[in-house]
């Protein structure tokens, strides 16, 4: 009896761990506009009286100080944007002397 416990707790650990080990990949969010995030990120939610100024940030403000402010997707907006990535700067070449890339499948 006490075997078939133990062995029990194993193969429910075994079936658990492939799940646990994938972790989290990545932001989403559900986000207006058609669930399109760089768009929300661009613009912010001028319906619910804020609009983005800085997306990568996360930064915000109020349209009209007079009206209320919709709160709803201002987290989300700082967290998915936030998230988003900064922007890469090109490269133009593998940084070595004699130029060209470090890919070895672009000198095809």
């Amino acid at each position: 009896m006490k075997r078939s416990i133990v062995a029990f707790g194993l193969v429910a650990l075994f079936a658990v761990a492939p799940a646990m080990a994938q972790g989290k990949r990545g932001v989403y969010e559900e986000v207006p506009y058609n669930n399109n995030p760089d768009k929300f990120c661009k613009i912010g939610y001028p319906a619910h009286n804020w609009m983005a100024i800085n997306g990568k940030m996360g930064l915000w403000t109020v349209i009209n100080p007079y009206y209320a402010v919709n709160y709803q997707y201002i987290n989300t907006f700082m967290y998915v944007c936030s998230a988003g990535g900064r922007p890469m700067v090109p490269s133009h070449g593998a940084g070595k002397k004699g130029g060209g890339s470090s890919d070895p499948a672009a000198t095809f």
